[in-house]
């Protein structure tokens, strides 16, 4: 008996030289485990890209041609060619769309490939999973900010949106943003939140510095992530009491600069480290050197990076307000969330936390196999 089809169509999936969407990568590789499905990878590159398909660990990544303006100009107008494009893609793979069971699209654009396979089989469940609180892509491209042109987006968006049989958020606030949209009729809609593959993630004894309370930081350096809210909390603590701390921010962007220039300027250097970049199979043994991971960004739709520590045992404190906070029980959200850019009460909390070795709990198992498994079953 041939297993039935479960297509995942994603812009985002790690290469040799580009580890983006690890946490898709991590999904199909559960979703593979089960052998519910036999599950194919299709990524979508510009109709003038030579790359090619591709394999990593172990999962073959087909490319597809797209057609469309660059930086987001008029989504929607080349549709017709890319979905042609797609569907030969399909039928050199050597794939019937009668034989395909799950169209698992990601991102709000991509899910005008699901309905275009489904108009070929009805039969076809159609799955859009949304990744941020921009589930339109109002803010993409160089003319986000023209009227016109936001509501051409806008349209776009809502009508594959009302075509889709399940929306998937990485949060119920991702799903809250979507539901702000009068227009969209959400048929269904499931919360699954980014689990984590506790191969890659887990505690290491004996892996802390035991002569400092060392905080961690992952994170872009862009306005929204609020690195400063965290050094600003960094220099109370060290204003104090000459702390025995030691903040570690990983990461790159524009607000870099401003954040190391506030380090010089308040004399943190002897307690506050800036990294670039870390291999991802790296991260394990930077979690499992902190006290406390910290990030204090006021626009996350979930944040792996919060998720990640706590598997490497490692507490984490948030804003609330965002995805994770889902995940913390209200009794316990004044031990783990600040309010947006409260450097004091950052400041505050980590002492605290510090002082009496607060343990963290959350409210559901961020472990893959059972986010997965619950979420292959509710799908079947």
């Amino acid at each position: 008996m041939i297993k039935p089809y479960y297509l995942t169509i994603t812009p985002f999936f790690p290469t040799k030289d580009d580890f983006r969407g690890p946490f898709i990568y991590d999904q199909v590789q559960a979703i593979m485990k089960t052998e519910m499905y036999k599950v194919i990878v299709l990524k979508p590159k510009p109709w003038y890209s030579f790359e090619k398909d591709y394999e990593f660990e172990g999962i073959k990544v087909f490319r597809f041609k797209t057609y469309q303006l660059p930086s987001n100009l008029l989504p929607g107008l080349f549709d017709f060619l890319s979905c042609w494009s797609l569907s030969r893609k399909i039928k050199a793979i050597g794939i019937k769309t009668t034989d395909i069971k799950i169209v698992h699209a990601h991102v709000t654009a991509l899910g005008v490939f699901a309905i275009s396979l489904k108009k070929k089989n009805p039969t076809i469940k159609t799955i859009l999973q949304h990744h941020g609180f921009d589930v339109l892509s109002l803010e993409n491209g160089i003319l986000s900010k023209l009227k016109w042109h936001r509501s051409w987006v806008r349209n776009y968006g809502i009508k594959i949106c009302n075509a889709i049989d399940l929306h998937v958020g990485v949060s119920q606030k991702t799903l809250d943003y979507l539901k702000t949209y009068d227009e969209i009729t959400i048929k269904e809609s499931y919360v699954l939140y980014n689990g984590i593959n506790p191969a890659k993630f887990y505690k290491i004894p004996n892996s802390k510095n035991q002569n400092f309370f060392t905080i961690g930081c992952i994170g872009s350096f862009w306005d929204l992530k609020d690195q400063i809210t965290l050094l600003k909390a960094t220099q109370i603590l060290v204003e104090e009491n000459r702390s025995p701390i030691r903040v570690k921010l990983i990461g790159t962007g524009t607000t870099l600069q401003t954040c190391k220039q506030y380090v010089i300027e308040n004399k943190l250097q002897d307690y506050v480290e800036f990294i670039d970049s870390l291999p991802h199979d790296q991260l394990v043994y930077f979690y499992n050197s902190l006290d406390l991971f910290v990030l204090p960004s006021y626009h996350e739709a979930f944040g792996c990076v919060y998720s990640e520590a706590h598997a490497s045992g490692v507490p984490f404190i948030a804003v609330e307000g965002q995805g994770i906070g889902e995940l913390i029980s209200e009794k316990e959200w004044a031990n783990w969330l600040i309010k947006k850019e409260d450097y004091k009460g950052l400041a505050n909390k980590i002492k605290e936390i510090k002082r009496i070795n607060l343990q963290q709990n959350l409210t559901k198992s961020i472990l893959l196999e059972d986010t997965l498994t619950t979420f292959l079953n509710y799908i079947s």
